[in-house]
C-alpha cells in the first residue's frame, strides 16, 4: 500500500513540490496558448493577403482555402508562427501534393521545394512593392532552420532559389 506511486505525483518531477509542479504546469499551458495564438494570427494574415494559391501549378485551380506550414509545425515549433513559413494552397494542392495521400504526417520533399520557391517569389514581389509584410532575413532564418543550413545575407532571391534547388537535389 505504501510502496505505490501517489497518483498526484505521477507526472511530477521528484525534485519539485506539488505546488511548484502545478505552477510550472500552468506556465507551460500559458506558453502553449500564446504560441497557438501567434500561429493562428499568422495563418489569418496569409488567408487575408492571398485570395488565390501562391503556388501556380496544375492543381492550383479553384479556391485556395488551406494555409500550409512549409516546414511542419510539429517538427519545427520555433518557426511555426513565421508568416514566411506559411503558404496559401488549394485543398487539392494541400491534401494530395504537400501531404501525399492526405497523410498529414508526411511531407513531399519535392513539393516542399516548390512551396519554398513559390514563397520566395511572393516575398520578393511583396518587398519590391514596398510592403513591410515579409522579411528576407526571416525567410533565410526559416530555411536555415528547416534545412539545417548556414546561409548568410546578403543573398539575392535568385541565389536563394538556386541554392534551394541545389539543396533539395542533394536530399
Amino acid at each position: 500500500m505504501y510502496n505505490r506511486i501517489n497518483w498526484r505525483d505521477i507526472s511530477k518531477l521528484k525534485s519539485l513540490t506539488r505546488i511548484e509542479a502545478r505552477i510550472l504546469s500552468r506556465i507551460n499551458a500559458q506558453k502553449q496558448i500564446h504560441s497557438d495564438y501567434l500561429v493562428q494570427r499568422a495563418i489569418n494574415y496569409i488567408k487575408k493577403k492571398y485570395p488565390q494559391s501562391e503556388l501556380r501549378d496544375q492543381w492550383s485551380q479553384g479556391v485556395a482555402t488551406c494555409v500550409h506550414h512549409i516546414f511542419p509545425k510539429s517538427t519545427y515549433p520555433q518557426i511555426a508562427a513565421y508568416i514566411e513559413n506559411l503558404i496559401k494552397l488549394t485543398s487539392e494542392q494541400h491534401f494530395t501534393k504537400a501531404h501525399p495521400n492526405g497523410n498529414m504526417t508526411l511531407i513531399d520533399p519535392n513539393y516542399q521545394c516548390e512551396c519554398l520557391i513559390a514563397k520566395s517569389n511572393s516575398i520578393e514581389e511583396s518587398l519590391n512593392t514596398g510592403e513591410l509584410f515579409y522579411s528576407k532575413e526571416s525567410f533565410v532564418y526559416i530555411v536555415n532552420t528547416g534545412l539545417n543550413t548556414q546561409w548568410q545575407l546578403p543573398l539575392s532571391f535568385d541565389n536563394i532559389r538556386t541554392q534551394l534547388v541545389a539543396k533539395y537535389n542533394e536530399l
